[in-house]
């Protein structure tokens, strides 16, 4: 068979996949046995494809084993729910949202007449369904699947089985999404407590729980009762794997923001330096993270007045041309000009504003604002902090222009008093 042949060459060369010819696929053959050893190959082929993100190509050939499925088996058969799924599964690679909700609702629809709705297999179909609304933004929708799934488990397992806390954390999730942090906190806490029962106090399996947890006591203003579940979820990473991972760093962060806000500035401190350590060793001085913490690092130093300490962490910032330059600009701009070297300030608004205004817009005689390619949020921001140092330094015509510009970004009409009579 040509299919065989085919298969055989691309499990030798997996990384030089030839393109699907049009005739490898035969013709259906209606009603009748359902050939299992072609649909292996077709769908071992399709996996293949998958592998090398040839979504498209692998499309084809499920559909090509969904429709001979239905033509063999029939329309609702509970075997054709493998190829709706695959069919789902490569359709949300592919972005192409709607059609794998189509297919994954197909499913569904199969295995609740075929087994019932209160049966464990359509909690599959249920979870998938509930990805792809919280991918598109319908929390409402997304929340009714995962509570029923998590309703099945709980029918069928038990209200203390282990299958059920992922269930609670996925609606306890998309409740903290929707800003009901007091719904989403019962739901963590019982993951949390059924995870004690099966898995133990000290199981990796608590760590969406207790972070769950923590994100909702955080948003209901629980500073105490976020910082121990955060430090008890620090513990368990720590021992599952190990002090020095990016695992724990991310947890250090969760919790020298909680300090921050608090003003406990030497925890916080303490945080950030230990996942500034973390993230340099990871992924080296340039990586994104790592300046990011860098950032967190060098405004704690700034709210406790170590200027001497802030400046250099800003300054090497700069010299990494990442995507927050700007940002970091402007931050070394206002320290430096905190100690009146307002020159150097200066200096530094108009290389930000050098990078931000490629279309002259803030040099323009008279400025005019493109809707269709307006320049970026941060350059209005970026004036408005140039103005205010324009000011302190008694330039006050170089700062009524930067305001001016600021106004229009803003969407601010000018004041009627500086309006030119006709």
């Amino acid at each position: 068979m040509i299919l065989t042949l085919l298969l055989m060459g691309l499990l030798a060369q997996k990384s030089n996949l030839p393109s699907l010819p049009g005739d490898v696929i035969t013709p259906s053959r209606g009603i009748g046995p359902f050939d299992v050893k072609q649909a292996k190959e077709w769908h071992d082929t399709a996996e293949i494809l998958c592998a090398q993100s040839r979504y498209e190509e692998a499309e084809k050939l499920y559909l090509r084993l969904l429709e001979e499925r239905e033509h063999a088996l029939g329309l609702n058969n509970p075997e054709l729910a493998s190829d709706l799924n695959d069919l789902g599964r490569v359709s949300f690679a592919q972005m192409k949202y709607q059609q794998a909700t189509s297919y994954y609702e197909r499913s569904l629809q199969i295995m609740e007449t075929a087994k019932g709705k209160q049966d464990l297999a359509v909690v599959g179909p249920l979870e998938k369904l509930t990805r792809i609304s919280e991918v598109v933004e319908k929390y409402p929708q997304a929340e009714e699947y995962a509570r029923r799934a998590a309703a099945t488990v709980e029918r069928v397992k038990g209200p203390d089985a282990a299958e059920l806390a992922p269930e609670l954390v996925a609606v306890g999730e998309l409740l903290l999404i929707q800003k009901q942090f007091s719904s989403a906190e019962p739901m963590f806490d019982r993951a949390v407590k059924i995870l004690e029962k099966t898995s133990g106090v000290a199981s990796a399996d608590l760590l969406p729980s207790l972070d769950g947890l923590a994100a909702a006591f955080d948003k209901m203003h629980r500073p105490g009762d976020a910082e121990a579940a955060w430090r008890r979820a620090l513990s368990i990473r720590e021992s599952a794997y190990g002090p020095s991972t990016v695992e724990v760093a991310g947890t250090l962060d969760d919790l020298g923001k909680l300090y921050f806000a608090q003003k406990r500035y030497p925890e916080a401190s303490y945080c950030y330096e230990r996942a500034l350590y973390i993230r340099q060793k990871a992924h080296g001085e340039n990586g994104a993270d790592t300046q990011a913490t860098l950032n967190a690092v060098a405004k704690i130093y700034a709210a406790q007045g170590r200027q001497t300490d802030a400046e250099p962490l800003y300054r090497g910032m700069l010299s990494a041309k990442e995507l927050d330059t700007v940002s970091s600009l402007n931050s070394l701009a206002a320290l430096t000009a905190e100690h009146n070297r307002n020159g150097e300030a200066e200096s530094l608004y108009k290389l930000s504003i050098s990078l931000l205004d490629k279309k002259g817009f803030v040099t323009a005689r008279k400025p005019v604002l493109s809707r269709d390619d307006p320049p970026p949020p941060e350059l209005a921001e970026t004036l408005d902090q140039y103005a205010a140092l324009l000011k302190k330094m008694h330039k006050k015509s170089d700062a009524a222009k930067m305001e001016a510009r600021a106004r229009i970004l803003h969407g601010i009409p000018e004041p009627a008093s500086r309006k030119k009579t006709p």
